[in-house]
């Protein structure tokens, strides 16, 4: 069984709704709103968030979060050359949120991405 058909029956995510097949890149793609259900449903525990730098076109957060005693840290990134929405810091901390949470449940060794890590992995209107 593939790791994508393991995450959706585990925590109840739906095909089109919760996930997609990037056609690019053949990667999955987890929405965010399903990435935060997978972290409550775990009991993943939000650590410290670090401003790393920050100016009026990029700004960089260190993430760190807890599943049980294994603990990740990320960074959390958006500037203008990769963020099409103009609030930079909260699409930053998204980022970084998705990436620890998609490493605490080993999502990424599958080919596994969240939609905010690239505009281009947003979901076509098609």
């Amino acid at each position: 069984m593939s790791k994508i058909k393991e995450l959706a029956e585990k925590y109840k995510l739906n095909k089109d709704e919760d996930f997609w097949l990037h056609p690019q890149s053949q990667k999955w793609i987890i929405k965010h709103d399903a990435i935060e259900r997978i972290a409550v449903k775990e009991g993943v525990e939000q650590g410290a968030i670090q401003p790393l730098n920050s100016t009026e076109t990029l700004v960089r957060f260190l993430v760190t979060m807890k599943l049980g005693e294994r603990v990740v840290t990320s960074v959390g990134e958006a500037d203008t050359k990769n963020c099409k929405m103009g609030y930079l810091g909260c699409m930053a901390e998204k980022r970084g949120i998705d990436r620890c949470v998609l490493k605490l449940i080993e999502a990424y060794e599958y080919g596994v991405y969240s939609e905010v890590e690239a505009d281009d992995f947003a979901k076509s209107k098609e």
